[in-house]
């Protein structure tokens, strides 16, 4: 059999919303609460803006043409008095630790967002749109694969091969995923597709991928959510 990778990925709910901003702030302080540990990154650059890993929500633009407004770079055309506005990450700069600063209009025209001079207008949420701790994701060969357990008629666990073989965690790796009601047959004829039909060539394939909606066989199955990855150690 052809070596194939299978790839599951669960979504964990990670924000941060900064809220009774400063007048004119233009750098924020991210903390445990939005992940922990925060991210390394790379040092100085928008690389964690710009890979999609995290986006930069203002919650409550000022745009009434009043002299404590915000003021935007050339980008953003749709924006409006009280929406929101995802800033762009060329306008990002994270130092690698904890702090983002926001580019004002005078550092950069077009991507640009210059805060409010009112206090509590500046407010912000951090959203992490990517795995980042473990078990938020698996990768697992599929010559690792064990089986396939009907929990009730709408979830199932994958079980394969640990990846340590330390004997913790019932000496197992096991994915739990809920899918359409009375489909257990229908996704066991799909992992097994997968596995065995050699038309599927080696390489990685994604069977769930929360983040991106994303799921195998254009989701035949109904795959609703990855409930959970658990490892055996």
């Amino acid at each position: 059999m052809t070596e194939k990778y299978l790839y599951f990925a669960k979504k964990t709910a990670r924000s941060l919303a900064l809220t009774d901003s400063e007048s004119n702030v233009q750098t924020y302080t991210l903390t445990t609460s939005l992940i922990n540990p925060l991210p390394d990154g790379v040092a100085d650059t928008n690389t964690i803006f710009a890979n999609g890993a995290i986006t930069a929500e203002l919650q409550n633009l000022h745009l009434d043409g009043s002299a404590d407004q915000h003021v935007l770079g050339s980008h953003y055309t749709a924006a409006v008095n009280d929406g929101k506005l995802v800033i762009d990450p060329q306008a990002l700069l994270y130092d690698g630790a904890s702090l983002v600063t926001v580019k004002t209009v005078a550092q950069d025209p077009v991507f640009g967002v210059t805060n409010s001079s009112t206090v509590g207008e500046n407010d912000i949420t951090f959203t992490i749109n990517v795995p980042m701790l473990a078990g938020d994701c698996l990768l697992q060969k599929a010559s690792q694969f064990k089986g396939i357990e009907m929990v009730d008629n709408d979830t199932a666990d994958i079980y394969f091969e640990p990846h340590t073989n330390d004997g913790l965690g019932n000496g197992v790796d096991k994915v739990r995923l809920s899918y359409t009601a009375g489909n257990f047959k229908a996704l066991c004829d799909s992992i097994n597709a997968l596995i065995t039909d050699e038309r599927n060539q080696s390489g990685l394939v994604v069977v769930a991928d929360d983040y991106r909606n994303i799921f195998l066989n254009n989701n035949i199955v109904g795959i609703s959510a990855i409930d959970s990855i658990t490892l055996d150690s």
